[in-house]
Formats: structure tokens, C-alpha cells, sequence
């Protein structure tokens, strides 16, 4: 259980020895009368977790905060609708030749371009090899002219000379992706363009929430191992945004958290019932749905896919979290380039 999902509403985290208690919020007592005792609904030991998120109303007694950071662990605090407000890092000795290279690094114009097409080429790569799979069991899906068309745009990534031009690139293929994306749903699920903030229906709820959970991890991993998540090569410097965790987001958007949502859909776990909507508009994961979601979730994680550049050796989806946010340190300091992960056709 490297990672602690809690989405029980009006529940508090305590914490007595080495160990985390879910409890819930007793009902106030009669004045003047003694307190009422908590029930405890989960109990968690620290040594097997490496990182909490909270979502919603959940309180965490400053004992519980303590021994999460004595622990080393990281706590991450999101809105009931997934919005990541923000982490309690522990105090960890941070590399800081490493953030010097990042920061000169961000200086280096080729490098950072370098990086980006790298970055987006194998996001319209795993598009492509998502698409393709889907193709072979649904023939009738899609046909070679809507393919092609996400193909060309992977060629113009090669010749892109400046950002900017790599943004207009990966927005024209995002956009030709999601045309294809809502195919691949069954009935009664539909989609036809992506919103967020809110987001409009059942299928952009899970996407996402699924791009905030994998974005949450991939920061505190950076954090942790002394990179600075908010200095990013591709993604901007904005007030606020982690743009190095939305770099290394792009190559999981399409290979993890897509894939999550067409299986939460097709196989039938989600229901309309997981779903509401919500006072400031939009709609999102109840909390049953958020249950399956990361029961799925941890399971896709936990399964082996097999990489381009290393088909014969697969690798779960965590422990390539952490390979890649090695080869990216590595790539910093001038020991080779940094090869983002592509899905194996």
C-alpha cells in the first residue's frame, strides 16, 4: 500500500504508535456530559506507506502530521472534487547540485525544446499505439484517414524549431485524439470534447481526476528526490503550477489514465449513481465512485506493460514513475538524454 487514498467524509486521521487510525467524527455529547469516543474505521501502519492523499472533509490531528513526517511521508490535500490544494513535504536533505542543474538547465534553450519534442512525440506516440490496439479487436472504429491524421502530426513534431510552434502541434493532435477517444466508449457512455474545470460530464470527471492523482504523485517523487516539481521545461512558469510533474504527466495521460477511464466504463465498474453534480457546477466522482476508481487504479498500477524501448522487460506502472524521474535527473547532469516512456505496439 505504497499510497493511502482517504475519501470517507467527516472522518479524522489520528495516529497512536506507529500506526494511522481513520476515525470517525463521534456526535457531540450532552452539555456538560463526557466526550463520546471515536469509532475507528481503518488502521494503516506507517512502514507500509509512502504517501496520503486527502480528499475532502478529513481532519488529520497534529500528532497524525507529526508522525507522517518522522515517517519520511508525504501528504497531499485535494478538494472533494480533486483539485490538489496542496503537500506537506517532509524535511529531507534536497540535492541541491541537482537543482542547480535544473535551474541552468531551464536557461538552455535546446535542451528545453530538446525535451519538449521528446515529451510530446510519445504522447501522440502512445495515443496512436491506444488507438491501434482498439483497432484490432473494433475494426469499424476508426478509419486509416483519422489515424493518419494523428500520424502526421507526429511528424511535424521532428521539425518543430520553437515551443511555441510544439504547442500548436500537440494541441492539433490532442484535439484529433479526443475525436477518436469517445469512439472507443460503449453505450450509454458518450463523449465528445474535453472540458475541465469544470468538467461537464461522467467521462471528463474521471479523466480529470485521473490527470490530478498521477500528476500528485509524480510531485511528490520529484519533491522528495530533490527536483524542484515546479520548474518544468516544457510546461511554463506559472504562479502555483507544477510545471516539471505536468512535464513528465504527458507521457502517462494517454498510456495509464486514459486507459484506466475506458476500462472503468467498458467493463461496467462506474454507474451513473458514482457521479454528482456539484453546487459550483460540473460533475464529479462521488464517494463510491472515487472507491472504484482507485481500486482500479492500484490494480493498473500494480499490472506490467511493456515499454518501446524495452518490450521483453515489462515494468509496473509505479516503479516506472520512479525510472523515469531518474533517467530526467540523469539527463540533467549530462549523462544521456532523456528518453520519456512510449507503449510498446
Amino acid at each position: 500500500m505504497p499510497t493511502l487514498y482517504l475519501i470517507e467524509q467527516n472522518t479524522v486521521l489520528r495516529k497512536t504508535g506507529d500506526r494511522l487510525l481513520l476515525c470517525s467524527k463521534p456526535p457531540r455529547g450532552k452539555k456538560g456530559g463526557p466526550p463520546r469516543a471515536d469509532e475507528i474505521l481503518r488502521e494503516f501502519p506507517c512502514g507500509d506507506i509512502d504517501h496520503v492523499m486527502l480528499f475532502g472533509n478529513i481532519q488529520i490531528t497534529t500528532q497524525a502530521l507529526q508522525e507522517l513526517l518522522h515517517h519520511g511521508i508525504e501528504t497531499a490535500l485535494f478538494s472533494y472534487s480533486g483539485v490538489l490544494l496542496g503537500q506537506l513535504t517532509p524535511p529531507h536533505g534536497k540535492n541541491i547540485p541537482l537543482r542547480i542543474a535544473q535551474f541552468q538547465k531551464h536557461g538552455d534553450s535546446a535542451f528545453c525544446l530538446r525535451l519538449a519534442k521528446a515529451l510530446v512525440h510519445n504522447k501522440i506516440a502512445n495515443a496512436l499505439a491506444m488507438l491501434r490496439q482498439h483497432r484490432k479487436n473494433h475494426p469499424d472504429c476508426f478509419n486509416d484517414d483519422e489515424l493518419q491524421t494523428l500520424q502526421d502530426r507526429l511528424a511535424q513534431v521532428e521539425h518543430a524549431t520553437a515551443l511555441d510552434t510544439l504547442l500548436g502541434y500537440e494541441g492539433a493532435a490532442t484535439a484529433a485524439y479526443f475525436k477518436l477517444f469517445g469512439k472507443m466508449l460503449n453505450p450509454p457512455w458518450t463523449f465528445t470534447t474535453r472540458t475541465r474545470r469544470p468538467p461537464k460530464d461522467p467521462v471528463n470527471a474521471v479523466l480529470s481526476f485521473g490527470y490530478v492523482v498521477v500528476g500528485a504523485e509524480l510531485q511528490a517523487l520529484l519533491d522528495g528526490l530533490g527536483l524542484d516539481p515546479y520548474l518544468g521545461f516544457y510546461h511554463s512558469i506559472e504562479y502555483g503550477r507544477p510545471g516539471l510533474a505536468l512535464d513528465l504527466l504527458e507521457e502517462f495521460r494517454h498510456a495509464l489514465v486514459d486507459r484506466l477511464a475506458l476500462n472503468l466504463f467498458n467493463l461496467g465498474v462506474l454507474a451513473q449513481t458514482d457521479f454528482a453534480p456539484q453546487a459550483e457546477g460540473g460533475i464529479y466522482l462521488g464517494d463510491a465512485g472515487k472507491k472504484k476508481f482507485f481500486v482500479q487504479y492500484e490494480r493498473m498500477l500494480g499490472e506490467l506493460v511493456a515499454a518501446d524501448a524495452a518490450p521483453n522487460k515489462p515494468i509496473g506502472f509505479r516503479a516506472l514513475f520512479q525510472q523515469q524521474v531518474h533517467a530526467l535527473m540523469r539527463a540533467l547532469q549530462d549523462q544521456g538524454d532523456y528518453v520519456p516512456f512510449r507503449l510498446a505496439v
